[in-house]
């Protein structure tokens, strides 16, 4: 077994120059505020936050099931309610994400983790650190288990994010590590994610969309950087899903110049 390694919180330099500057030009073909101002867009993508957020999580519903409920409050039969809840919250979350400007701050980590846990753990565990130990499935890192050292590592993970000048190598610090120290009794890579958005947000950077089809490539990457401290993986599965993302939405809007010169 794996034990915690604080030493992966020191490790700040991530992405290469090529890498950044390959983020940096599919950023500059798709800004936010283009994203932000076109609430298609919002409705379209957040659909799929939603649903491959709570897929990665083991959720059963599948995207039209999830459409249904976010869209009508239908449930899916047959389903667990906690699947549904899940989808909800992850719902809620995404909308305070996308109206509020948020911080990357330890407040904003728990007020996220707060509306994310509503039902799914108990009340007095939501937005506070564990005391307990916690067992990863398929992992062999075994993460911290008291309490006040849990607190002290989550402080210096944001005192130290505070640092990181690029954004996409602070939002992937942020994220692996929160993902990492399992500061919460549940649902900590459903916050990361978010958390991960915040920083993006934040510093006016596109936003990040996890990609259905590459649930498996999050896991692994994920589980291996809890064993290695390793980002080589999570990097490639980003930058994938980012630059997948960038051109789905360029090949939506060179469709509808395509379409307004055909009746020209």
């Amino acid at each position: 077994m794996i034990a915690y390694n604080p030493n992966y919180l020191d490790n700040t330099d991530i992405f290469t120059q090529n890498e950044i500057k390959l983020l940096e030009e599919l950023n500059q073909k798709v800004s936010l505020e283009k994203f932000l101002n076109n609430k298609s867009y919002i409705d379209k993508f957040g659909l799929d936050f939603i649903h491959t957020s709570a897929l990665i999580e083991g959720n059963t519903y599948d995207k039209l099931d999830t459409q249904a409920l976010i869209e009508y409050g239908r449930t899916a039969g047959g389903k667990k309610y906690s699947d549904a809840k899940m989808i909800l919250n992850l719902r809620d979350a995404y909308e305070i994400f996308i109206t509020k400007d948020l911080k990357p701050s330890k407040q904003t980590l728990k007020d996220l983790h707060y509306i994310l846990s509503a039902e799914m753990v108990a009340d007095n565990k939501r937005a506070v650190p564990r005391d307990s130990e916690v067992i990863i499935t398929g992992c062999n890192y075994i993460p911290l288990a008291t309490k006040e050292k849990l607190e002290d590592e989550l402080n210096y993970l944001l005192k130290t994010g505070d640092t990181i000048d690029n954004s996409f190598d602070k939002a992937l610090y942020i994220h692996n590590n929160l993902a990492y120290l399992q500061y919460f009794t549940d649902c900590n890579k459903r916050t990361a994610r978010l958390m991960l958005n915040v920083v993006l947000k934040n510093t006016l950077n596109m936003i990040y969309i996890p990609d259905e089809e590459s649930v498996k490539e999050y896991l692994k990457s994920t589980v291996t950087y809890y064993e290695t401290g390793n980002y080589t993986l999570f990097k490639k599965y980003f930058i994938n899903s980012y630059k997948k993302v960038i051109e789905m939405i360029v090949e939506i809007e060179e469709s509808r110049k395509h379409e307004t010169s055909f009746r020209e």
